[in-house]
């Protein structure tokens, strides 16, 4: 560093510095800019955590304020560099490029801290609430344990705990089931075609009547739904509290089941007809002998391979 001239105040009018000429006064508002970022920088923090960063959780509150600050730093030595009459050409356009790479590696983290603030913001989920989580992800359903700024974690229903970025969370769909404070219990029964089921019906609404924990609002709602192969298939609704509604679908499945074999309702097992033809009996015959049979048609309704059954018969 050489001295060209000298100032009226004794100070050299400029400075060679790196072998660049600069003046005192740069040199001077360059400090002035460096110190006044980091005091604005540490201003905004403190404001960020103490007041908008509020609804944010901790983990989140922090990222973010340090998000502000070295942010605001960064502006400000650009803006101090930018004001000292330094050619930074080669030094911005290596930055360039090293912005590019730390661009790629970080593009993922970044958004999903972005969307962490956004999950916090929106709250479709809190600590402890059991949740479906599907759509963008593989249905995953468990209670919340954490919410982080970068991740969510649940834990399971089988006692296992799962780790989701929390970008892949917030473009999913989230089924919070503790949002209401009722919820309603989905149950299917099958009674035998031979069953009366308005009396089927009957039964089944006596005994949700007579279940403390069942709301008689909404009302609950039995009906036949569909026939099927083997049973008529019967809905039935109803409403209980949220925080019983594991424990109630168990008694109330158990609990009807007896009812419905306390008045003879028979719940069948899976039942199949089959039809075997009378030609069967000459298929049995020419295997019977050395001949070679005629075409003889075996049909069944159910898709039994009766030829099987006639060589398991003869053996």
């Amino acid at each position: 560093m050489s001295n060209n001239s000298t100032s009226i105040f004794g100070l050299p009018s400029t400075i060679d510095l790196f072998g660049i000429h600069v003046t005192p006064f740069s040199i001077i508002l360059t400090s002035v800019i460096i110190v006044a970022g980091f005091a604005i920088a540490h201003g905004l923090r403190l404001v960020t955590l103490k007041y908008l960063g509020t609804r944010l959780p901790p983990d989140a509150r922090k990222a973010t304020g340090r998000t502000i600050y070295y942010g605001t730093i960064a502006i400000a030595l650009l803006s101090a560099l930018g004001v000292s009459g330094l050619d930074l050409t080669g030094l911005f356009l290596a930055g360039g490029f090293a912005g590019i790479v730390i661009g790629f590696a970080t593009q993922s983290l970044f958004s999903n801290l972005i969307s962490g603030i956004f999950l916090q913001i929106d709250k479709p989920m809190k600590i402890g609430d059991p949740v479906l989580i599907t759509g963008k992800l593989p249905d995953v359903a468990g209670v919340v344990v954490e919410v982080t700024a970068l991740s969510s974690r649940l834990r399971m229903f089988d006692g296992t705990y799962v780790r989701l970025p929390n970008s892949d969370v917030f473009l999913s769909e989230i089924r919070n089931f503790s949002g209401a404070a009722a919820r309603r219990v989905e149950l299917v029964i099958g009674v035998s075609y031979d069953s009366n089921t308005q009396k089927v019906i009957g039964i089944i609404r006596h005994s949700l009547m007579h279940t403390p924990l069942v709301l008689v609002e909404p009302e609950p709602d039995v009906y036949v739904n569909d026939l099927g192969p083997s049973t008529i298939n019967i809905n039935i609704w109803c409403w209980v509290p949220f925080t019983v509604w594991f424990d109630m679908k168990k008694i109330l499945l158990e609990q009807i089941k007896g009812e419905l074999d306390a008045n003879g309702i028979e719940i069948p097992f899976p039942q199949q007809v089959v039809y075997v033809r009378e030609n069967i009996k000459m298929a049995s015959r020419w295997r019977s002998t050395s001949e070679v049979p005629p075409s003889v048609s075996l049909e069944s309704s159910a898709g039994v391979n009766l030829e099987e059954v006639t060589d398991d018969k003869n053996n």
